[in-house]
């Protein structure tokens, strides 16, 4: 990562103090061209990314869905390791945009080939163009591909449509999605749909924000879709899920990495410019020895985020490795984010303060491919 200096104040380069790079958010294996483009989306996000509105249409113009799409659909194919680095750096700018959704729908639809509807023909162009936000209501699916619980389905007829009930949430909702790509469970398997929205039975119900950013949650109530908004169930479901789950696990990984280090680079600043007993709390041992463990465990986070795009790219990424690589992301986010409101003291709750944000929206956001300790299991007894 690029160099960022943070005088003795908090702030960019202090009056009459030398500035100080921060060396523990620069990678030393990135080659020059990667991390000019780490700067170029950074900067996009920096410069117009401070509403989620700002934020997507920036994520558009650096091109971010090109990168993920392969050179046969008219993208990029640069790899996992640059798209874990933009959903890194998206969760670093803390605005609540549905990446990782519709990285995912991006993922399932790319693979469908022959496959796909004639409904879904002139999607990958609305993505690419940012005209379509997709979220993903509920969970992802895990790093197995196995289909979260709380939204069902079940055939109407012979005719392929499919009838949804049921309830899925938390999901980013920043900038107001076109479509939802629903992952239900049913008697045949999974099954996955787009539902464009508005749709009748369909209902986004926003949730209350604590500081992390609009948040909903989506209820179907006997939704009944056509075959044509049905992109994968049963066996072919599973099979593209299971593909999906461990790309998914990477990118929210990514992203988790990405808001503990904005919750970190908040907290390097308070320590500097806070004061106590007559010089900067950076000075104690306590409070700094503190933050110095929280910085190696992002660090050593952010190594195996890395690790585990290249083994993706080189298809050598298993199921238990991209569980265990979740499970330790959301844990130290967990714990990084809750030792940063200490850190930070009464101030640290301020609802509308950045360290606030960052760790109420990262309590969600780390469940999203499972809880921790279930992860950590399925890693232990899957090769």
């Amino acid at each position: 990562m690029t160099t960022q200096a943070v005088g003795g104040n908090g702030t960019g380069g202090g009056r009459g103090a030398p500035a100080v790079p921060e060396r523990w958010r620069e990678r030393e294996d990135e080659d020059s061209l990667f991390r000019q483009l780490r700067l170029t989306v950074r900067q996009g996000l920096e410069v117009d990314g401070d509403t989620p509105a700002g934020a997507w249409e920036a994520l558009t113009q650096v091109g971010a869905w090109e990168f993920a799409l392969p050179i046969g659909q008219d993208g990029l194919d640069l790899g996992q390791a640059v798209i874990a680095m933009v959903c890194e750096e998206a969760g670093n700018a803390m605005q609540p945009v549905p990446l990782t959704d519709t990285l995912l729908a991006l993922d399932l639809v790319a693979g469908l080939g022959p496959l796909a509807p004639g409904a879904t023909d002139s999607l990958l162009d609305r993505v690419r163009t940012g005209e379509l936000e997709i979220a993903v209501p509920g969970r992802l699916p895990d790093p197995r591909g196995t289909v979260p619980p709380g939204i069902t389905w079940k055939p109407d007829g012979d005719t392929g449509a499919v009838i949804l009930t049921g309830v899925g949430g938390p999901f980013a909702a920043g900038v107001g999605p076109g479509a939802l790509l629903v992952l239900a469970g049913g008697p045949d398997g999974p099954c996955v749909a787009l539902v464009g929205l508005p749709t009748r039975g369909v209902e986004v119900r926003p949730l209350r924000d604590h500081g992390g950013g609009a948040v909903a949650s989506a209820v179907f109530d006997e939704v009944r879709l056509p075959a044509e908004a049905v992109l994968l169930r049963g066996l072919a479901a599973e099979q593209a899920l299971a593909r999906v789950g461990l790309r998914a696990a990477v990118h929210q990984a990514s992203l988790l990495a990405g808001i503990t280090a904005a919750a970190l680079t908040a907290v390097v600043s308070r320590i500097r410019g806070r004061q106590q007993f007559g010089q900067a709390l950076v000075k104690h041992q306590g409070p700094r020895l503190r933050v110095a463990g929280l910085l190696a465990r992002l660090d050593a986070v952010r190594w195996a985020v890395g690790d585990a795009a290249r083994d993706l790219d080189e298809d050598r990424l298993t199921v238990g490795e991209a569980a265990g690589l979740i499970a330790l992301t959301a844990e130290t986010t967990l714990d990084v984010t809750r030792d940063a409101v200490h850190l930070h003291g009464a101030s640290g709750l301020v609802r509308d303060g950045l360290v606030a944000g960052c760790y109420r929206r990262a309590a969600w956001e780390a469940m999203r491919c499972g809880r921790p300790a279930h992860l950590w299991d399925t890693a232990a007894h899957t090769p």
